[in-house]
């Protein structure tokens, strides 16, 4: 059962194309926390799955685009992209420091 589309072409549910991606997120993990609950209907917990799996491919996009948008700020001699390895540890994590460069 499809969604009923407005004049943009968009669902009732869908989000707009210009929400960051902190917001999606936001979205995504109260739908996950929906479908946890287990306290859904059938139908409903479908649809949410729907509604989540719409997140989650936008929020790639985003990422994607912005994956690009790194590697063209970060070209190197005769425009080649510059990648180095992200040495990642979250701020949050417990017993974190900074790494000193």
């Amino acid at each position: 059962m499809a969604a009923a589309k407005d004049k943009s072409g968009q669902g009732p549910t869908d989000p707009p194309a210009q929400e960051s991606l902190e917001s999606l997120l936001g979205k995504l993990e109260s739908v996950v926390s929906d479908l946890e609950g287990g306290e859904t209907e059938l139908e409903q917990s479908l649809s949410l799955y729907e509604k989540g799996m719409a997140l989650v491919k936008l929020c790639n996009q985003r990422l994607e685009a912005v994956e690009q948008r790194i590697a063209i700020v970060t070209r190197g001699p005769e425009d080649t992209p510059s990648l180095e390895p992200f040495d990642h540890q979250a701020s949050h994590e417990p017993g974190a420091k900074p790494k000193a460069r």
